[in-house]
């Protein structure tokens, strides 16, 4: 489950809460109107189910609120609700594990770019697991995964080739640009 709490202008907040009520992933919404400042706005929260945040965080982006106000995310590692858990039931059990893509952007933006050595290593992680694989070898597998950098270096470049705005994936190619300084 990820918890949400987004700044709405006052303008948008009438017509983001309805939107928000008729989602069956949505629980919890709680609205404060006029509560919140820098930037002004209206303080509205609420629980989505994993699955259904992708979505839902478009709907709060295409309303503008990524510009007009602020979107903030957190994770929930625990909860204790019945609602919760018939609504998990209804959605699929591996929906829970859907990435949300929101997070991974703000991940990658906030972690910087890759070198060029990283992208090496994840092709040479990549063949030696290959190999590993075709020949059922085990010790092969584990090689890989200790030549193999680790897992953010997939979900980056996973992200960037889907990514809306292009591939900002490939200023991790750019020589000089050590992980976890941004290149902007």
């Amino acid at each position: 489950m990820i918890h949400l709490r987004v700044v709405s202008p006052p303008d948008v907040t009438p017509s983001l809460v309805p939107e928000l009520r008729t989602e069956p992933a949505v629980m919890n919404l709680t609205v404060l109107p006029g509560a919140v400042s820098n930037p002004d706005g209206d303080a509205v929260q609420f629980d989505v189910l994993q699955g259904a945040a992708n979505e839902v965080i478009g709907r709060l982006r295409d309303l503008g609120l990524d510009q007009r106000g602020s979107i903030v995310l957190e994770n929930v590692d625990s909860s204790i609700s019945a609602l919760a858990d018939r609504a998990t039931a209804r959605r699929g059990r591996f929906q829970q594990f859907t990435p949300v893509w929101a997070e991974v952007e703000a991940r990658i933006e906030r972690e910087g770019s890759f070198p060029p050595s990283w992208f090496a290593l994840l092709v040479i992680a990549g063949l030696i697991g290959a190999v590993g694989i075709l020949t059922n070898s085990q010790i092969l597998i584990v090689g890989a995964m200790v030549v193999g950098p680790e897992y953010g270096a997939i979900l980056s470049l996973a992200f960037g080739a889907d990514h809306p705005r292009g591939w900002p994936g490939a200023q991790g190619l750019r020589p000089g640009n050590p992980p976890g300084l941004q290149s902007h």
